[in-house]
């Protein structure tokens, strides 16, 4: 399904330097833009342009985010080039929607009155909060304030909502009557760099092939310290490396001498890098605790890699039925370790679930219905 040639879109991504969130904008993104839509921006580096091959460059507008402490915490609370850039773009393009992608938490005081002028869709990427571990307290009201309230404002303020978790898409239904929730499939996060990779990971240059892997931000709701002290605990997983790549603070306790067994690639990992860090791996695991909504499978799906998922509903929503595919109860020590043995005893490509669900025709098809109701409502 199409949108009509006079219903032009402005992309939002003002979240855009967040963890997930720059994959996810250029896919969908790239998939839905026609003529006429316009794409707006922030960011600490305007020189991902290349990320759109097919928006011409007068169809963006980069907005820069501030550097300085003072500067960052006006903006936060006053973005005022972004709402003036938005009003503009309305006015100068005949912009009939717009599509919301990276929760834009600094619009959370203002977006009432943007949906007063134009619909705006809205996407829901976390309905309830995730469990962070903050170094202090400090760090923790400053994710309650930063993250948490504009989050929790944003999700009841905006009217028009689409998400990729069936499970959160009912949530918000049940929980606020008169919104109009959609679901959507998870777009792939597998873009151009990912596929022709090329980059070899220089911290596992000595590392031998076959190794355990976890890639993700290291936060605690992905269970990454349930890998660790599962790993140490079951003398049958040393025999292969575990390799933990990702960047934010390691949260919980290290052994001092896991050196041998295990290594941290405690850092923002680029996209060209990660065709030699899946491929040289035997097993994903994603030890989450819960999960709204993640893209984490497509890559290792992409790159056929056998994967161990907690079984919450988003994993198994999304991985049930697939071949390649071991579930575990979260927090389960014992059962991760099994399932982990019977995926290397018994290794399988995953790559049906990416061939099934992360095409880029079907989520297509399935965003431009839903903007043509939101259009038509």
């Amino acid at each position: 399904m199409m949108r009509a040639p006079s219903q032009h879109i402005l992309f939002l991504a003002t979240e855009y330097d967040a963890p997930g969130m720059r994959p996810y904008a250029r896919n969908i993104i790239n998939a839905l833009w026609q003529p006429g839509d316009h794409v707006l921006i922030v960011s600490r580096d305007a020189a991902d342009g290349g990320a759109f091959p097919s928006v011409p460059e007068g169809a963006i507008t980069w907005i820069g985010y501030p550097t300085a402490v003072l500067e960052k915490a006006i903006f936060r609370f006053h973005p005022t080039r972004v709402l003036q850039a938005i009003h503009d773009l309305i006015d100068g393009h005949d912009i009939t929607l717009i599509y919301s992608l990276t929760e834009e938490l600094i619009l959370a005081d203002t977006i009432r009155t943007l949906q007063r002028r134009i619909p705006v869709l809205y996407t829901v990427h976390d309905a309830t909060f995730h469990a962070y571990k903050a170094a202090d307290p400090v760090r923790w009201l400053k994710n309650r304030i930063i993250l948490a309230r504009p989050q929790r404002l944003m999700l009841e303020r905006t009217v028009l909502q689409v998400t990729n978790s069936r499970e959160q898409q009912d949530l918000v239904s049940q929980r606020y009557k008169d919104h109009k929730v959609h679901y959507a499939p998870f777009p792939s996060l597998v873009g151009e760099a990912i596929e022709r990779g090329g980059k070899p990971v220089g911290e596992l240059r000595d590392v031998e092939d076959g190794y355990i892997l976890f890639f993700g931000t290291l936060h605690l709701y992905k269970g990454v310290h349930l890998l660790y002290d599962t790993y140490f605990s079951h003398a049958e997983l040393q025999s292969r490396h575990l390799v933990i790549a990702g960047s934010q603070n390691i949260y919980f306790n290290r052994r001092p001498d896991d050196g041998n067994n295990v290594t941290f690639i405690n850092r923002y990992i680029d996209d060209s890098e990660l065709r030699d860090l899946f491929g040289r791996a035997s097993v994903v695991v994603y030890p989450y605790t819960s999960a709204t909504q993640s893209g984490v499978t497509s890559i290792a799906s992409y790159f056929g890699k056998p994967m161990v998922l907690s079984d919450i509903p988003f994993f198994k929503g999304t991985c049930e039925g697939f071949p390649g595919i071991e579930f575990f109860a979260p927090g389960d020590s014992d059962a991760l370790a099994t399932a982990i043995q019977r995926s290397l005893s018994n290794p399988c490509s995953s790559r049906p679930i990416y061939d099934s669900i992360f095409t880029p025709q079907a989520l297509n098809s399935v965003l431009n219905a839903i903007i043509n109701q939101a259009l038509n409502a």
